[in-house]
């Protein structure tokens, strides 16, 4: 957000003292019990799962751009049984297993065998941020310290 909006941004919307949860799924709760209005974070897939199930929420993306939340995954070095480990590794990202996050869990795969549900958004259709790892790393201890200042948390 910093990079695409600038700290600027960041400090006008902290003056207007937002509600910020620690889990990504408070945040659709509050909704859906009246208690905000909208909210602005990385959880489209259980938005898009109270949609589907017939719930009064809708999915905004801003035209400035979405952050991409990556799900990452891995096998421990000292995994029990790490061949079985790297054989569901590889079953996590064959097609029958992305179809199954998207349709079940919400979430998206760039996987080109994928579909996406119908009346979804597609991904492509979204402007997503572009992540720079590089730069997290370098930059995330004065990115989180700078942003725990602004908002006071």
């Amino acid at each position: 957000m910093v990079r695409g909006l600038g700290w600027p941004y960041l400090e006008k919307l902290a003056l207007q003292k937002v509600l910020q949860a620690q889990s990504a799924t408070d945040t659709p709760k509050k909704i859906m019990l009246g208690e905000r209005p909208v909210m602005v974070d990385g959880n489209e897939s259980n938005v898009l799962l109270l949609k589907e199930a017939g719930k009064a929420i809708e999915v905004v993306y801003a035209r400035e751009g979405s952050p991409t939340i990556v799900q990452p995954s891995a096998v421990f070095a000292a995994a029990p049984h790490p061949n079985a480990a790297r054989l569901f590794q590889n079953y996590l990202f064959m097609p029958p297993a992305q179809q199954l996050f998207v349709d079940a869990g919400g979430l998206r795969s760039p996987h080109a065998l994928v579909k996406d549900k119908p009346g979804r958004t597609l991904l492509t259709e979204i402007k997503v941020w572009k992540d720079d790892p590089a730069a997290v790393e370098t930059q995330g201890e004065e990115i989180k310290r700078r942003y725990s200042q602004i908002f006071g948390v």
